[in-house]
């Protein structure tokens, strides 16, 4: 129960810090029992020393010392976190992207410098607008993956059981996530104007549009709304750090509302230029509708494998 408590405080802490105060909150607990009547039985001590101590959280916030953020101590250090990610791969994607379309750009270097800076600003800013409004929302909400569990007086025996093996939610797989959907939603919706095919004829570069850029944007607003889904299940994961049926449960609905809609815009055959349909159809020996009907089986089969594998998860490491 003793080891208990310490992970309850420290995965609340940055993890360099970790290791220092769970050996302070040893000798601390130690102390405290040697102060307890040894009349008790062990356990009973114990639970009277952590009940004495309090809640884990508020004394995660004793030890960093600080007591009011617009990301407050509950999500600080996780907001930091992902806000290094969003704004590492904007740079990167931009950068890399930028880079690609130079090579086939007629614009003089003046105009492709002053064209990539703007946009890598103007991304860097909504990227880190994006993230600190989620983060305040969940401050402000004070949302849980818990339910009801601040409104109940903490006992000991809430404590959450020591993660073991694979019930850990891995932070590669999450950090690997949040930058795949932030280059995506760059791709959208600062570069997509050049996605398409780059070909040389006769001596000159030409390009074939992926996406009709009036009628893509109509979607602006549910590439958006993906991308939020997208980036609370992640939060959700990074938050919790464990497998449990509340986070599986939240996790698979998000990511089947993010396929549906997902799904809804590939199958908008307006989006996609006639002539790159033309194109496709000239080199592929599938139609592209045809090509748009198994992507979208596709999508179902790995949202639903998925969702079964989360709710398997959750089930399995909450006993």
């Amino acid at each position: 129960m003793i080891e208990r408590y310490i992970y309850a405080v420290t995965r609340e802490l940055p993890e360099k810090s970790r290791k220092d105060t769970a050996e302070e909150l040893r000798v601390l607990i130690n102390y405290r029992l040697e102060k307890v009547d040894k009349a008790l039985p062990e356990e009973e001590r114990i639970k009277k020393v952590l009940r004495d101590l309090g809640d884990p959280r508020r004394m995660a916030d004793r030890f960093r010392g600080k007591e009011k953020y617009l990301i407050g101590p509950q999500y600080y250090y996780k907001y930091l976190f992902v806000l290094k990610v969003v704004v590492l791969s904007i740079i990167i994607g931009i950068s890399v992207v930028s880079g690609l379309a130079v090579l086939f750009s007629t614009e003089s270097f003046t105009e492709v410098i002053s064209g990539y800076l703007v946009t890598l600003f103007s991304a860097v800013l909504q990227g880190v607008v994006w993230v600190t409004g989620i983060f305040v929302l969940l401050e402000y909400n004070d949302v849980s993956v818990e339910p009801g569990k601040e409104q109940e007086e903490w006992d000991p025996s809430k404590l959450p059981s020591l993660p073991k093996g694979k019930a850990r939610i891995s932070r590669v797989e999450s950090v690997f996530s949040i930058v795949f959907t932030t280059l995506f939603l760059l791709l959208f919706f600062f570069l997509r104007d050049r996605i398409g095919i780059y070909y040389r004829s006769g001596g000159d570069y030409s390009f074939i549009p992926l996406l009709d850029v009036e009628e893509v944007s109509l979607f602006e607003f549910l590439i958006f709304f993906i991308f939020i889904l997208n980036i609370t299940v992640e939060l959700i994961k990074l938050i919790k750090g464990r497998w449990t049926i509340t986070v599986a449960g939240l996790t698979s609905i998000l990511n089947i509302i993010s396929a549906t809609v997902s799904i809804y815009i590939i199958y908008y055959m307006e989006i996609w230029d006639s002539q790159f349909i033309e194109r496709f159809e000239d080199f592929m020996p599938l139609s592209f509708e045809r090509t748009l009907i198994f992507t979208v089986v596709i999508i179902i089969i790995v949202t639903l494998i998925e969702a079964l594998a989360s709710l398997y998860k959750g089930i399995r490491y909450s006993r």
